[in-house]
Order: C-alpha cells, then structure tokens, then sequence
C-alpha cells in the first residue's frame, strides 16, 4: 500500500447518486485493489453533523444561509482532523460522500460570497481526486420517493448544478453523467478512480 493514503470526494445536486455510487466504489476498491478503504460522509454522524441535518428539514429560510456555512465548516474541520488525517496517514484509500465542494456550490447557489466560503473552509484537506456527478434537478429530483431537504427544488438545484460545473472546469475535476443506469454510471467512476489507484498503490 501507498504510504500515505488516497482521498476520494464524490460531489454532486440531490439524487445525482452520490451515496449510492461512493458505497459501491468503496466496495469495488476494496476487492480491486486488496487495500483498507474508509467510507465516510459529511454532513457527519458527529454532533455538529447532526444538528446540520435537523436544519436541512427545518422550512426554508428558517435559518440565515451564513449559519448552513459556517455548520458545515465546523463539521469539517472535526471530520478532517478526527476522521480524514489520521486515516490517510495510515495509508487508507478514504471515499467521502460529499466534501467541500458540496458546500462551495450549494451555500454559493444561496447567494453567500465564494471567498468568504473558501475563508472558512481554509483548514478543509485537498482531495488527491473531486468526482463530480452530473444530471439535470428535473431527473434527480424524479428518483427521489420523498422530498425532506429544504435544498430540493428545481429551480435552485439548477444554480447547484451551474456552480458544480463551473467548479468541476476551474479545478479540472473529472464529470460524469448519472442519467443512465447505476452500472452504466458506476463503471464510468470506477475507470477514473482505477486509472489513479493503478498508479499510486503498489502490487
């Protein structure tokens, strides 16, 4: 195994099939490649995550977008510095559901400032690879069985999707389309992901 572990981020709108996709290239790693893998999510399990969680199904502008952001960074940080660090020290390939650039889009997509998000976000880790999942609102939001998230409307999920883009081009981040069927998409990641591993994790 490498020295030092590989970070994988898998970002997207809702219902691009983040969850979905990052347990099934956990797996995948894990079999492909013989190698410790850590799956992992933000928002987190912790307490700063789940209070993020009861704000997201809380009525729309029940709270200023700055306290989503500034959530959301400190939940990072705790995850970065008590999760991520210490795994990829030890050499663990770590798939996240969901990272900064998760936040970047959706808080921007909310009107907030993107210096002032990356400020706060200054101490969120480099992923070694951003994957970014790619569909229309209009198909994403019609595979979902229940609408709980105050983010899950058309009209603002085109913005998400816009700054998604936009970002995926500025920091060249590999995009791939999930309108078609899981295998189709799943096959699409996993040919990224194992040209990198290929390379970086001795046989």
């Amino acid at each position: 195994m490498a020295r030092t572990g590989i970070f994988i981020a898998i970002d997207g709108i809702d219902g691009s099939g983040n969850t979905t996709h990052s347990k099934l290239l956990a797996n995948w790693i894990r079999g492909a490649f013989r190698v410790k893998v850590l799956l992992t999510k933000e928002p987190t399990s912790k307490p700063v995550g789940q209070l993020i969680r009861r704000y997201l199904r809380a009525p729309k502008g029940s709270t200023p977008s700055a306290t989503d952001a500034l959530l959301f960074a400190a939940d990072r940080i705790e995850h970065t510095e008590k999760v991520l660090k210490p795994a990829l020290e030890k050499g663990v390939v770590v798939v996240s559901d969901r990272y900064l650039e998760s936040s970047i889009a959706y808080q921007s997509a909310q009107g907030l400032p993107l210096d002032w998000l990356l400020s706060i976000n200054r101490y969120a880790m480099r992923p070694s690879l951003n994957i970014i999942l790619d569909i229309s609102p209009e198909k994403s939001l019609a595979r979902k069985t229940q609408l709980l998230d105050k983010f899950e409307e058309v009209v603002f999920l085109r913005n998400v999707r816009r700054v998604f883009l936009d970002r995926a081009k500025a920091g060249d981040y590999p995009i791939v389309d999930t309108s078609g069927s899981v295998g189709e998409t799943q096959n699409k990641i996993r040919n990224i992901v194992g040209s990198i591993l290929r390379r970086c994790i001795p046989k």
